[in-house]
């Protein structure tokens, strides 16, 4: 914040002495409209096929409606009459041939050898008044632990035994949909704990307790992260239209803050009424999902316009080559700089099977930052324009961005034991890269204009790495566990879709 109030003050003064004036920028397009983003329970359907003719498929579908998911994904419901002797795994997988090939991958790589990915699919096999089977199925990016399988069934367990066979399927959806996707820090071992002593109602009950206080603290805290991010907005709002106006006509990097810059202002107005909305929504909306996602869209415009603002003082300084311009130089190389000082951690235990990867890692680091020195003295001595050196950073950030993609392929390649892991780790890397990308304040204006996948950050790659290894490690050690799940498909040939059936 320190830079950005130095730049704010210098840069205006630099902007005024320029034109000769204090201008006053014309008001953004009125017809222009904030558009509210409403979101649901990340449910993209639910499909009951009750060829058993016990179960009640609207309550089924409401319920499920009501649940939250981690991930977007896709239900199926397959009840059947069956015998204490059937393979339900099997049975599911030819009743997905036969009538539903959606439910299998159709991705070439898979040669239809797994479930599709975002679905999840309940069987019920019903054998007898209380008796009965339970499976569970996954595409590759929900899959479970096998332990983590059995509590899903288990979830069904007392209503399965009672013979009511809706309830049961619904309390499998909604464990399955915690468990599936689960971010490590929602730890379920508090809801385990207290369905042993208090019963599943009492589980559900305290349950939806806690998300909804979860949901109303996250509401709370987007809130008042967006509000001191829309105060910052408001305090550098005059110096920011101000450097607007000395944006250079004929820079593509300038023109690109100048065609933002219209928007930014249609968002700034707008952001006050959604922050009035939200200041003043209910308890009941600050415990829902699409009130959550209300809160947080307003965060992300809100955090969106700090950055962006940032930036438009930050091209001011260097396109005038104000007082402060040097500061300004220094927030454009911050973000390769802090990559290439987190580089040698990264590199410290690469594996000889390697091969290339590290070596073309270590060889960049070792050239790259001599380059961006060489670029900052181009631009000092005028050698070179400012749109000539934001290139060369941008194709520098970018070739290190393909450096770190080579060698994420061989990491993976090199820790996974399987294709199945292959694709697991790869998904859990690029759910940490973007989300750990967005839009980051500091000044740099490459981080503002360019799309968000062109840059991968070391930090993002070095998270993202360590994830996909616990999550492949955790999924090894639940396998070699014992557990009360039958999984395999006889006669199934080479499938290996992630799931598993057990008894009740």
């Amino acid at each position: 914040m320190q830079f950005r109030r130095y730049l704010t003050r210098c840069s205006a003064t630099a902007a005024v002495a320029v034109l000769g004036f204090s201008p006053v920028w014309p008001a953004a397009a009125a017809s222009a409209s904030a558009v509210g983003i409403a979101a649901g329970a990340n449910l993209e359907g639910v499909s009951v096929y009750d060829t058993a003719d016990v179960l009640n498929d609207e309550k089924i579908k409401d319920a499920m409606a009501g649940i939250d998911f981690n991930e977007p994904t896709k239900v199926a419901v397959f009840s059947r009459e069956g015998k204490n002797s059937d393979d339900i795994n099997t049975e599911t997988l030819t009743f997905a041939r036969d009538a539903h090939p959606e439910w299998i991958s159709q991705d070439p790589e898979d040669y239809g050898d797994y479930w599709a990915d975002g679905y999840f699919i309940i069987t019920l096999s019903v054998e007898g008044p209380g008796d009965g089977q339970i499976g569970t199925y996954f595409g590759e990016d929900r899959k479970v632990s096998t332990g983590q399988m059995e509590s899903i069934h288990k979830a069904g367990y007392e209503d399965f035994n009672l013979s009511r066979w809706t309830d049961g399927v619904i309390a499998v959806g909604a464990k399955g949909a915690k468990i599936m996707n689960r971010p490590w820090y929602k730890n379920p071992a508090l809801w385990i704990t207290t369905g042993v002593a208090g019963g599943a109602a009492g589980v559900t009950g305290l349950a939806a307790f806690g998300i909804r206080a979860s949901r109303r603290k996250e509401f709370a805290a987007h809130l008042d992260s967006g509000r001191e991010h829309l105060g910052n907005v408001s305090m550098d709002l005059d110096a920011t239209e101000l450097s607007a106006r000395t944006l250079p006509s004929g820079s593509r990097h300038a023109a690109d803050l100048e065609r933002r810059f219209a928007d930014f202002m249609v968002d700034y107005r707008s952001l006050f009424t959604r922050q009035q909305e939200l200041e003043a929504a209910t308890k009941k909306t600050r415990s829902s999902t699409s009130g959550v996602a209300r809160s947080k869209d307003f965060n992300d415009t809100a955090q969106q316009l700090d950055a962006t603002d940032d930036a438009i003082i930050a091209a001011a300084a260097l396109y005038t080559r104000s007082a402060t311009w040097q500061d300004a130089w220094r927030a454009q190389a911050a973000p390769i700089l802090e990559d290439l000082e987190e580089l040698p951690q990264l590199l410290d235990d690469t594996d000889k099977k390697l091969g290339p990867a590290g070596s073309a890692l270590r060889s960049f680091a070792a050239t790259a930052q001599q380059e961006v020195q060489d670029i900052g003295t181009d631009l000092a001595a005028q050698a070179i324009d400012v749109d000539t050196a934001l290139d060369r950073l941008s194709e520098l950030r970018k070739q290190l961005t393909e450096r770190l993609e080579a060698y994420a392929t061989a990491r993976i390649g090199a820790y996974a034991k399987s294709k199945a892991e292959e694709k697991e780790m790869r998904e859990s890397m690029r759910q940490q890269r973007y989300a750990a990308t967005g839009t980051r304040g500091g000044g740099s204006i490459l981080d503002v204009t360019s799309p968000a996948e062109l840059f991968w950050r070391v930090g993002a790659f070095n998270i993202g790495y360590h994830s996909a290894v616990s999550a492949v490690d955790s999924s090894r050690q639940a396998a070699s566990s014992s557990s009360g799940v039958s999984s395999g498909y006889s006669g199934g040939g080479s499938f290996s879709g992630a799931g598993g059936s057990s008894r009740f």
